[in-house]
């Protein structure tokens, strides 16, 4: 695969965020067509793009009002995630900025009568509380106190509450903040159990239509599954309950039908529910997400995307219909290869879930180790272009659900309590041994790649099994969890103090999870990037580990984006970025 070719595989319309207009003939979205996130109106009938607002930042989590008259969205600076609420009308005119700049504020939605946005902020003490503001601007006023960050909220359908779902993975809970006397109370919290209103892949829609009943979701039977609570009893009942994980459940406008996602190895499928009958209404294969009702109750509308073709936006009564043509023609046939569902035994004779995938070519025996970031996240059946160029160029690729990792109940989801950097990255060296021991990848031809908590787990794999490795690339990491410490955002402060404990009295057993302190051992070529607005892995993590090696007479090759946060946003970096790593191990682990 030539640069050319590379980038043809980056030729589509990518969708992140959408909305649907009251109607439910049209939705907002926030869409990337090569350049950077901006708005556009999707014709829900035709699936045609009206770009409506473009700017040279990202625009993402737009929301209609009620009446579908005004936008709220999102935007920041290149990523640096200090984000500001905007209102637009839906011809793109009249933008107008409505928070004051302060910190970040993110996750606009409009109250049920359109008077007021709720929105989601860190301007007190670095930790993300939920505030309200005049739709049209004013006066901005704290709801909630709380000390942990929320992370997802929704409106009553009277605006009388707004459910809040508080924590950072450990024993989460959910609140219901009233709005008009600006105070919070706790509806849903126990000891070793996690309550949430959506998981992953999508927003909360978790209120019945009279206000009474509150969907959730909790692993308190280990298996994240769908209960229902009464506010006026306050007792709940469980309405969806299996091995699988469940996201993002919410009930038809009618109250006779619950829609829900779940986790059915690889794919993320959307369900739905009416009396005992329970349907598949998404493509079996890949990964659904933003799922929700259309107004009319009698259809719901989602993304679904695999690892053999792009994301595209479904609407489904039952059979899904593809209503948008993101991309312009279809994967070369070459080119896709889909995923197999294996499980290896690591350190502990634990068995860990991993996707594995097969280069049509086998030749070359090498193979990348490549773990998700998170770390608690799931790696499903996903289009990503940077596997698609992997395997073209003859590598074997596994990605390990390490432990720690979402999808696999309670138990498996707190293995890695108090040991960050411990046996989850030792899950991540086993999937390598994996690939050796199954006879696919030469012992000396094997690489990994990271980013973000895997850019760590990959330099601890390339530091402390240095004869192991061919070559590694960490991406947007970081290597002293002392420093990272200071320097990150509030809500990962306290991720990190609840799984690593104090950080002024732990010193040697952090000192022993930092990467930074063994740089002398790395022998596997290295390649490493940051970005210079990145407040998750600050730049000088990278930069730090760059200028000790170089110390040490090594010489890593390094690049920063500067006009970049965490994850790249604008399409040129995307693809200089997985161009970049994949030209580094085709060079270092030659055919």
């Amino acid at each position: 695969m030539n640069d050319s070719q590379a980038r043809d595989l980056f030729d589509e319309v990518e969708i992140q965020d959408f909305d649907v207009h009251p109607a439910g003939k049209t939705a907002v979205c926030s869409v990337n067509r090569g350049k950077n996130w901006e708005l556009a109106m999707l014709d829900l009938h035709t699936g045609r793009l009206r770009y409506m607002l473009s700017e040279e930042q990202s625009l993402r989590n737009p929301t209609f009002s009620p009446d579908g008259r005004l936008i709220a969205f999102q935007k920041d600076f290149e990523g640096d995630e200090n984000h500001d609420v905007v209102t637009v009308g839906p011809d793109g005119k009249r933008a107008r900025k409505i928070t004051d700049s302060v910190e970040d504020n993110f996750m606009p939605q409009f109250s049920p009568d359109g008077k007021s946005i709720a929105f989601l902020s860190n301007r007190k003490d670095d930790i993300e509380n939920l505030y309200v503001i005049g739709s049209r601007g004013g006066k901005i006023q704290r709801l909630t106190d709380e000390d942990l960050p929320i992370k997802g909220f929704a409106w009553s359908p009277r605006g009388d509450q707004i459910a809040c779902n508080v924590g950072i993975g450990d024993e989460d809970y959910i609140v219901t903040a009233d709005p008009t006397k600006k105070r919070a109370k706790r509806i849903l919290s126990k000891k070793d159990v996690e309550y949430s209103l959506a998981g992953d892949f999508g927003g909360p829609f978790p209120w019945s239509s009279d206000g009474r009943r509150l969907l959730f979701l909790s692993n308190e039977n280990d298996s994240v599954d769908i209960g229902q609570l009464d506010l006026g009893t306050r007792k709940t009942k469980w309405l969806v309950r299996s091995k699988n994980e469940k996201f993002v459940p919410q009930w038809s406008p009618d109250g006779a039908s619950l829609a829900y996602m779940e986790h059915m190895e690889p794919a993320v499928v959307v369900k739905v529910k009416t009396g005992s009958v329970t349907r598949i209404v998404s493509p079996l294969e890949g990964s659904s997400r933003m799922m929700r009702w259309m107004p009319d109750g009698k259809r719901v509308i989602f993304v679904n995307g695999s690892s053999v073709r792009p994301d595209e936006v479904y609407v489904s009564s039952g059979s899904p219909r593809q209503i948008t043509q993101f991309r312009k023609k279809p994967v070369a046939k070459t080119l896709r290869i889909k995923p197999e569902v294996v499980r290896f035994t690591t350190f502990d004779r634990r068995k860990i879930q991993a996707l594995f995938f097969a280069p049509r070519d086998k030749t070359r025996r090498a193979g990348v180790v490549m773990p998700h970031g998170g770390p608690e996240m799931l790696d499903s059946d996903i289009w990503d272009q940077l596997t698609v160029m992997m395997l073209d160029k003859g590598f074997y690729v596994i990605k390990p659900n390490y432990r720690g990792s979402t999808g696999f109940g309670r138990e498996f989801l707190h293995l890695h309590d108090g040991d960050l950097g411990g046996g989850d990255y030792l899950d991540t060296v086993y999937a390598g041994k994996y690939l050796i021991a199954r006879g696919f990848v030469d012992k000396e031809r094997l690489c990994y790649w990271g980013a973000s908590y895997s850019g760590f787990t990959c330099m601890l794999a390339l530091t402390k099994h240095p004869d192991m490795w061919a070559a590694g690339v960490s991406i947007v990491g970081f290597f002293d969890w002392m420093t990272e410490h200071e320097a990150e955002r509030g809500y990962l402060k306290k991720y990190d103090e609840s799984k690593m404990g104090d950080f002024s009295r732990d010193s040697e057993f952090l000192r022993e999870r930092s990467p930074i302190n063994f740089l002398h051992s790395l022998k596997a070529p290295l390649l490493m990037t940051a970005s210079s607005k990145d407040v998750r892995c600050p730049p000088t993590e990278s930069r730090a580990v760059v200028k000790k090696l170089k110390e040490l007479g090594n010489e890593p090759e390094y690049h920063e984006y500067t006009d970049e946060g965490h994850w790249p946003r604008k399409r040129k970096n995307l693809i200089d970025l997985y161009t970049r790593s994949v030209n580094f191990l085709d060079k270092h682990v030659p055919k």
